[in-house]
């Protein structure tokens, strides 16, 4: 289940409504306490909660849920939508670029071939001059047409079903997974749309032997 903030809503609205249906949830990835903001979109698994006095803001028009699996997330293009955090650029970065931090405590351009640039943490919202602030997207959605041309499919079987670091382009995606000798595969996610991808990097990640 999706929920997203529409324009309608102003301000955040606390999502702790999401009544709790076991104590324990070793899968849960949001805290019980989360809030969300205009144009953001978040999960919940359903599974685990039940929707309760959020039922005002549906019939006010300021949220809309949604099934995940319906893959209907619009965004305007460019744009982000999800969780960040701020970092510090090592090198000069572009909109789009992933990244994996390095123990100056830069983050960089990740680049499949080598343990030395991997594994990625996020991917940049916006181009980041060396040595100054840097905005990551580290969990949600982000589509910018200019960045991205995916072949959209979630099937394991497909060879193109989802989104890895690429091993050739520093920094960039690709939808081919490596077969190379000591090169790095990690999923980072996998495309909604053609330009929109929903990026949830795996930290574990298969070196090729």
């Amino acid at each position: 289940m999706i929920i997203k903030a529409l324009n309608t809503f102003s301000g955040v609205l606390d999502l702790s409504a999401l009544e709790r249906l076991q104590e324990f949830n070793p899968c849960e990835k949001y805290p019980f306490h989360l809030h969300i903001k205009t144009g953001d979109i978040v999960e919940a698994d359903d599974k685990f909660y039940t929707l309760t006095s959020i039922q005002n803001a549906l019939r006010l028009g300021y949220i809309q849920i949604g099934n995940l699996g319906n893959q209907n997330v619009s965004l305007i293009d460019p744009s982000y939508s999800g969780t960040t955090v701020s970092q510090t650029a090592g090198e000069n970065l572009n909109i789009g670029d992933v990244v994996y931090y390095k123990n100056d405590g830069k983050v960089y351009k990740a680049k499949a071939d080598s343990t030395g640039t991997m594994i990625c943490i996020g991917i940049v919202t916006s181009n980041a001059i060396a040595d100054q602030p840097v905005v990551l997207l580290v969990d949600g959605f982000i589509r910018n047409s200019s960045v991205f041309s995916f072949v959209v499919g979630g099937q394991a079987s497909q060879p193109k079903a989802i989104v890895y670091v690429s091993e050739t382009n520093a920094g960039k995606v690709t939808q081919d997974r490596s077969v190379t000798s000591g090169h790095i595969v990690q999923i980072i996610g996998y495309a909604v749309t053609n330009d929109i991808l929903n990026f949830k990097p795996d930290y574990t990640y298969t070196e090729i032997a």
